[in-house]
């Protein structure tokens, strides 16, 4: 560690200017609540936004002046190459964008969490010292190839194991740990989870690097293919090789099997039921999830090696290479017959596709889950009624027609003095026709990109009308309408 390091790191890292920017505590706080606390890895854009914008309408109404802008802005600022708090990304099968904690917010997160203290009245200090030295004795009698110092260390361990035995079996003797030291093991023990969730960033980050470079290389076509072939490898070997690599795929064997996610399960149990645990409420949800967290983080890391392995497969498709090349010299040519053909445009285009299957790897493939039954409705009897379809049609002519651009004339003068308004007050000093109007308020509040709360709800009352003579009590998602949305 130098001053000239240290200032580069300042420099450029995303986790610095986190902690330095102007509403750290309220982003921070906001991606620990959306994803750490919820255990979500990745979030589509349909849940992120409108859930930062209850965040601001809290905010708001705790008279916080800060996160004023729009959601949208925030989720764009916190995704550029400039911030990277978050990774914003598209994934296959799904129409919107995903969004991801980044090594450098996970390890702002992991420092804050150290540094306040959040689940724990005291530092672990004694169980610390006793895990530090349990480790460096395991790492001396397992580093030794002498069998005597072996032998010695077998015995002594089988000396206390026979102590124990006889204390139990002549004197009904149990030795248990001091409420202390459980409390500070099962916190040490959760704070180590927690860093653990926090690594796989990291590893994910070396294969999406090594899939970014195949996959560059391989668009700008300046290289032979088995040149960018043995350099991806060589890279993804070494990964394995290195010691953050090897770590996590024996990580992947042991927790993929299902004797020792048995053998957790049962730890988790037994734990839940501790006295001395009764107030660890926070640590002992995260345990209570432990199993199936790392198993999600796990196959989040094994899709980028998939994205990898399908980077190197197309690269070794010959094929598709041809095909390619085939293309490119297809549009060279309707380039040149575009040109000739500029004085006397044709008037009508068409195109056609000849697309060949893929082969897919075995590593691609998802786990198998049971197809989806339909319950199947015998309807060779249905009959249908001509009385009820004429009354449907004469009950529909007589809907009355909604008033879109009055309603949003409406509420641009609603929230004309102050810049916003919630639906309840809109509705009391323009009280509705009918319950076709509230639903149509509602459908602009979510067409035209006001702030709509589904975890919060609001209570109206619609007084008696001619299309319902009684008082109905509604209640529906906490709708804010703000100034400048169109």
């Amino acid at each position: 560690m130098t001053p000239e390091k240290l200032q580069i790191y300042f420099d450029t890292s995303p986790a610095i200017r986190l902690l330095q920017a102007t509403n750290a505590p309220h982003v921070v706080c906001f991606l620990h609540e959306r994803f750490k606390q919820a255990r979500a890895i990745d979030i589509p854009h349909s849940e992120l936004l409108p859930a930062l914008a209850g965040y601001q309408e809290r905010l708001l109404e705790a008279g916080c002046e800060a996160l004023r802008d729009k959601p949208e802005e925030y989720l764009r600022e916190w995704s550029s190459p400039e911030k990277r708090w978050l990774h914003r990304f598209l994934e296959a099968g799904r129409s919107e964008p995903i969004y991801q904690l980044t090594p450098h917010s996970e390890q702002v997160i992991e420092f804050l969490e150290q540094a306040l203290q959040q689940d724990l009245a005291f530092v672990g200090t004694e169980s610390r010292l006793r895990m530090v030295m349990q480790t460096l004795e395991e790492l001396v009698i397992g580093a030794s190839d002498d069998p005597a110092v072996r032998l010695q260390h077998l015995r002594k361990e089988q000396a206390g194991i026979a102590q124990q035995i006889e204390d139990i079996e002549q004197h009904g003797r149990v030795t248990t740990f001091a409420p202390t030291r459980i409390r500070e093991q099962f916190a040490l023990a959760v704070r180590m989870l927690k860093q653990l969730q926090g690594d796989f960033r990291a590893v994910e980050e070396k294969f999406k690097e090594i899939t970014r470079q195949v996959q560059q290389r391989q668009v700008q076509g300046l290289e032979l293919r088995g040149g960018i072939l043995g350099d991806a490898l060589g890279a993804e070997d070494e990964l394995k090789r290195q010691d953050q690599g090897v770590s996590f795929f024996e990580f992947l064997r042991f927790i993929q099997s299902p004797q020792q996610q048995d053998r957790l399960q049962a730890i988790i149990q037994q734990l839940l039921h501790f006295r001395e645990l009764a107030e660890q409420t926070e640590g002992l949800e995260t345990i209570r999830h432990m199993v199936r967290g790392l198993l999600d983080e796990a196959e989040k890391v094994l899709q980028t090696t998939r994205r990898l392995s399908s980077s190197l497969r197309r690269l070794l498709d010959t094929r598709t290479q041809h095909e390619r090349r085939r293309v490119t010299e297809v549009l060279r040519q309707i380039r040149v017959l575009a040109a000739s053909m500029s004085d006397d445009p044709p008037r009508n285009i068409g195109l056609d596709v000849d697309h060949a299957l893929e082969i897919c790897a075995p590593l691609s493939r998802t786990n198998w889950a049971p197809p989806t039954r339909f319950e199947q409705v015998d309807l060779t009897e249905h009959v249908a009624d001509e009385d009820l379809r004429r009354e449907v049609f004469r009950a529909f002519l007589q809907l009355r027609p909604i008033d879109w651009n009055g309603m949003r004339q409406r509420i641009q003068q609603a929230v004309g003095p102050c810049g916003r308004c919630t639906l309840g007050e809109l509705l009391t000093d323009e009280p509705p026709a009918g319950l076709v109007d509230v639903l149509a308020y509602l459908q602009i509040a979510c067409d035209d990109g006001h702030l709509v709360r589904p975890d919060a709800t609001e209570e109206i009352v619609l007084p008696p009308s001619d299309d319902e003579p009684r008082t109905l009590a509604l209640t529906v998602p906490l709708v804010t309408f703000v100034r400048g949305v169109a």
